[in-house]
């Protein structure tokens, strides 16, 4: 795998109607998906990414969305979202500069405590020290894998529960996916894969193209 800390990290996400999983981690009953992408975060920390949907039929809703996430300057993050509808030809952006509490320059969002950007010996010192727990065994792009619940405290009072399943190699712990599953929520669960980070791969997410016959409007879709 590409070491992240000089090429970047690129993710290819996806969800699906209707999924859930086994106690071992397995996926079972996969509907069709409902969405897909690709996320790119710099080794500086701007995040690139493009989305588009399906209907449930398999067939494409005809909507993407695609932005830029950038760093933390003068206490502030600058973010620009683009949702193309080509059903319509038509497209809409919106630019947002956010404050934050933390200090300047800081990166966008802090890492989870254990993902992707974790190194199989902080992976292997979560389980001895029981910080997540081993649910079974798996594959992950025909590679053996192990499932590893991670405990995901609750961001609010009454707020729906959610499960992540960190599914790590099972002979050198590097992490491959990412699986949430929200109580409540009939679709899921959202994946997230691990892929290696190639100019290919890199410029799927960084594909911020919009056709040139398209109409800009206040809000595409």
């Amino acid at each position: 795998m590409t070491d992240a800390s000089q090429s970047g990290l690129v993710l290819h996400t996806y969800s699906y109607f209707r999924a859930y999983q086994d106690p071992d981690g397995f996926f079972l009953l996969s509907g069709p998906k409902s969405g897909e992408g690709y996320k790119y975060t710099a080794p500086e920390g701007t995040c690139h990414q493009r989305n588009w949907s399906y209907n449930e039929d398999g067939s494409p809703t005809g909507i993407v969305g695609h932005g830029v996430t950038g760093l933390v300057v003068d206490g502030k993050w600058h973010s620009t979202l683009t949702v193309i509808n080509h059903a319509d030809r038509t497209y809409s952006q919106r630019h947002t500069d956010h404050p934050v509490t933390r200090g300047a320059d800081a990166p966008v969002t802090p890492p989870l405590a254990l993902g992707f950007t974790s190194t199989p010996s902080e992976m292997r010192q979560a389980l001895q020290t029981g910080q997540v727990a081993q649910q079974g065994t798996t594959t992950v792009d025909a590679t053996p894998a192990i499932a590893l619940s991670i405990a995901m405290p609750p961001t609010m009072p009454d707020a729906q529960t959610i499960h992540l399943t960190l599914y790590v190699d099972a002979r050198t712990y590097q992490p491959l996916r990412t699986a949430t599953v929200v109580d409540g929520n009939p679709g899921g669960p959202y994946v997230a894969d691990c892929i290696p980070a190639t100019p290919d791969n890199i410029a799927k997410a960084k594909d911020h193209s919009i056709p040139a016959d398209y109409t800009k409007v206040d809000r595409a879709g």
